[in-house]
């Protein structure tokens, strides 16, 4: 390939990426971590597979496991090839498991005939299977696997340790050969019956303590080995033979001659109940829905650990096609799994061959290998159930005492406890609830009131003269200005309510004026968060006030309307603040028997009282150009050099931006008494804005020229025109100052 010098390198294909993870140099790490990862596959899946067909469907358990073991082998294929990162393993996985096994056992309760029981049970399988397949797809591919993100943190983990709790008490009850119930305590304490779940729940804590201690690739497969010693040496001391084990139940065997993969087929759709199957659908729903869910905290939780970013998308479309391909073949729903994939990683390379390799020991067990599965004790699974139950459990109600605030941890604790009480569906309505009374309750503790201001902090962008400054600093008080945010629904409609309630409180004697709502920062509003308003509008009513309200979308208008809230009598709408703040400040003034339209005198009484020097003054006006000017005049322009300034005699001028799309934005707008473009004079830089008069005016230029000559010439009257330009800054920053005081409480 020929390399071009200074090109950028393009993006490597799907195949080149795929080819580059492939390495012949990685195939011996790959064998080595695929045979690990492979035989511990293997185990986890017959363990769901336990999970589902335990009690009357325990006879079908060869079944079950060739179809976990099938979804198993398809999960770790699919995923070698597709996943955005090579060292990401996948397969079946114990949160659907644990959903469905409680499936299967309302399923079987409702059924009389064995074979539509297992026919339903398959069949709810694979519409699981297939329904995860197309959502985690459709997820993927419209790149919508944030969505997921949205429920609750402490929701879902009530959500896992009610999951953990299933799969202890459906690991026991697979032991025992009845569920693990209230009613049935007694019996689970038989001696007989005893003897068959306590030590494969002692095994699940052994192993939950060991692994917790130590962290090695080989502890899991050695604690199997050594399990599987352990039994057939106490097997081999009391003289029980392999043919009595299996017809004691204590071995997954015997298998079937026709081999262990057997999906649902055609001819047995005929005898599903799909009646029954219809009451569980709220039940297989649950199971997709948390299949995304868990996808996305092993996903994340991955990120964390490898210490690199996963393509979510990508991640949630290569599990769909995983789901697709296994629902076809009844296998269960698959995933990327959290703990398998943090051991391939122990390996130290990032290599396909894993998954493959481990593939091919699952699809050897599944279609060579179910002589040698048979032989394998039962208590093995259901001690590897325990333990993925109990870390479920030691994660959520043990680690996250001290890692989640008490209100969340409560929330973990109720839905535990609903879903061991009343089941997976209770549990689920349970903790939406209770998220929901959780965000109404956080919500309504926040203030919608952005800043509470008045018109003495706060003003529009109309720099005024000196003598009106003065008026509106004493009359400011009777402004309210309140700057709402966010959703105003029925959470927070009373506080706001109170809040304005409390603003419009006579203070000195006399009472607000006027009361300017913003809604700039408001997203929406409620029917409640209406009639808090219609009471602040009677309550204005009645107090002889004005309600102003300004920056309201068209949604928010259209609402505001619809509550008959707007009134052009009480209250005025603006389209924004400054346009609100300017007509108020208008209306203080013409209150105090001043018109914002009076003449001014003349700009050499306007200078003497601001410097309070004649003879200067007499010799600075010398030094200006007097110009009359007509509505409309463009005074500087965006991008001019910096080579005058003026002073505003009478008039009205703004300085504005000119949006792409022709909008003009008012920056400022000055009066007379004030100056305009001294930034840019004093500071050389070329202007920001175009200066517009918008009335007809009086204003004096003065040139960098000019000052220079003035400077030269009549040294007093340069440094009165720069004490002029330092106290008329002063006044601006001091305002300014002090407004964003009054914006930070």
């Amino acid at each position: 390939m020929e390399i071009v010098p200074g090109a950028t390198p393009a993006e490597p294909t799907w195949a080149g990426r795929l080819r580059a993870d492939f390495r012949r140099e990685h195939l011996g790490v790959g064998l080595l971590a695929g045979l690990i990862i492979g035989i511990l596959q293997t185990a986890q899946a017959a363990s769901f597979a336990t999970l589902i067909f335990s009690g009357p469907l325990a006879e079908d358990l060869p079944r079950g496991i060739g179809l976990a073991l099938f979804s198993a082998t398809v999960g770790l294929i699919v995923t070698a090839l597709l996943s955005s990162l090579p060292v990401v393993i996948g397969g079946a996985q114990n949160v659907p498991a644990a959903i469905l096994g409680v499936t299967a056992a309302a399923l079987v309760a409702g059924i009389t005939s064995q074979e539509a029981r297992v026919t339903t049970v398959l069949a709810a399988i694979v519409l699981s299977t297939l329904t995860a397949g197309l959502f985690l797809l459709g997820l993927g591919l419209f790149k919508l696997a944030g969505l997921v993100r949205f429920l609750p943190y402490p929701v879902v983990g009530g959500f896992l340790a009610g999951t953990g709790w299933l799969m202890l008490t459906g690991a026991i009850g697979s032991m025992a050969g009845m569920p693990l119930q209230l009613d049935t305590l007694p019996a689970l304490l038989e001696p007989e019956v005893l003897v068959r779940w306590l030590p494969g729940l002692l095994l699940g804590i052994l192993i939950l303590l060991l692994s917790t201690r130590f962290r090695h690739y080989l502890l899991l497969p050695g604690i199997i080995v050594a399990i599987v010693a352990g039994f057939y040496a106490v097997a081999l001391a009391t003289g029980t033979s392999v043919a009595e084990l299996s017809a004691n139940g204590w071995l997954l065997g015997p298998f079937p001659e026709q081999g262990i993969w057997q999906p649902l087929m055609p001819d047995e759709l005929a005898s599903v109940d799909w009646v029954a199957l219809r009451y569980q659908v709220p039940n297989l729903l649950a199971a997709v829905v948390m299949s995304a869910i868990a996808l996305l905290l092993n996903a994340s939780a991955l990120e964390l650990s490898l210490k690199r970013d996963i393509d979510m998308n990508r991640e949630m479309r290569a599990s769909g096609w995983a789901n697709l391909v296994s629902g076809l073949g009844s296998g269960l729903i698959s995933y990327q799994q959290l703990g398998l994939t943090t051991l391939n990683s122990q390996f130290g390379v990032s290599t396909r061959w894993t998954g493959l390799f481990a593939a091919a020991v699952t699809a050897a067990t599944l279609f060579l290998g179910a002589g040698a599965l048979a032989l394998l004790p039962r208590l093995v699974f259901s001690a590897i159930l325990v333990y993925l139950g109990l870390t479920f459990l030691r994660q959520w109600l043990i680690l996250s005492w001290t890692q989640l605030p008490r209100v969340d941890y409560a929330i973990v604790v109720l839905i535990l406890v609903v879903i061991a009480f009343f089941g997976f569906l209770v549990g689920i309505a349970v903790g939406i609830v209770a998220t929901v009374i959780m965000f109404v309750v956080n919500y309504s503790g926040v203030n919608v009131v952005k800043h509470a201001l008045s018109g003495t902090t706060y003003r529009s962008r109309v720099t005024r003269p000196p003598h009106q400054i003065e008026l509106l600093d004493q009359a400011g008080q009777l402004l309210t200005i309140l700057q709402l945010q966010g959703f105003l629904f029925f959470g927070t409609a009373h506080n706001l309510l109170e809040q304005a309630r409390a603003q419009l409180a006579p203070t000195d004697g006399q009472a607000y004026r006027y009361l300017l709502l913003d809604f700039s920062r408001v997203t929406g509003i409620d029917s409640t968060a209406l009639l808090s308003f219609s009471k602040t509008r009677q309550l204005a009513q009645s107090s002889h006030l004005t309600i102003l309200i300004s920056g309201m979308t068209p949604v928010v208008r259209q609402q505001l309307e619809a509550g008959d809230f707007i009134d052009d009598e009480v209250v005025l709408p603006f389209d924004t603040l400054d346009q609100a703040l300017e007509w108020c400040e208008d209306q203080l003034l013409i209150a105090q028997g001043c018109q914002p339209g009076d003449p001014l005198p003349p700009l050499h009484r306007q200078l003497i009282d601001l410097a309070g020097d004649d003879a200067a003054v007499d010799v600075l006006l010398r030094y200006l150009e007097r110009l009359e000017v007509p509505s409309g005049t463009t005074v500087m322009r965006r991008g001019d050099p910096p080579d005058a300034l003026y002073f505003i005699e009478s008039g009205q001028v703004t300085a504005q931006l000119v949006r792409e799309d022709g909008r003009r934005v008012r920056l400022e707008t000055m009066l007379g008494g004030r100056v305009v473009g001294e930034l840019g004079f004093y500071l050389g830089r070329t202007r920001t804005a175009d200066v517009v008069t918008e009335a007809p005016s009086v204003i004096y230029r003065l040139t960098t020229a000019a000052l220079r000559q003035m400077e030269a010439d009549d040294p007093e009257a340069a440094s009165t025109f720069h004490r002029l330009i330092i106290r008329l800054l002063s006044e601006r920053v001091t305002h300014l100052v002090g407004t964003v005081d009054a914006m930070q409480h």
